[in-house]
């Protein structure tokens, strides 16, 4: 079961994960793209930006510590994940 996290605007909602571009991309309405991968049973939703997944692509898609420091995953509630995913003109599944 994912963890529950109490968002100031949405209430108790399951946890997922984003990186801070795409955090600070949801109070500003900017696009920056949206990569996510498919929820796993008991592992929250997370997503990336353009420039996290063009950062993964120019070094073998691998998740070192250096991609995570630069991504700088944020805990977001579920629906703050929808409303950034639902922001963009085109969402990518990895």
């Amino acid at each position: 079961m994912v963890e529950k996290v109490l968002c100031d605007l949405h209430g108790s909602k399951e946890m997922s994960h984003a990186c801070i571009h795409i955090a600070m991309a949801i109070d500003l309405k900017e696009k920056v793209g949206f990569y996510y991968s498919e929820a796993e049973e008991d592992l929250p939703q997370i997503a990336w930006c353009g420039t996290c997944e063009q950062y993964l692509l120019d070094n073998e898609e691998e998740w070192t510590e250096i991609f995570q420091a630069k991504a700088d995953f944020k805990m977001l509630c579920s629906d703050c994940f929808d409303e950034a995913k639902n922001n963009e003109t085109e969402t990518h599944l990895r």
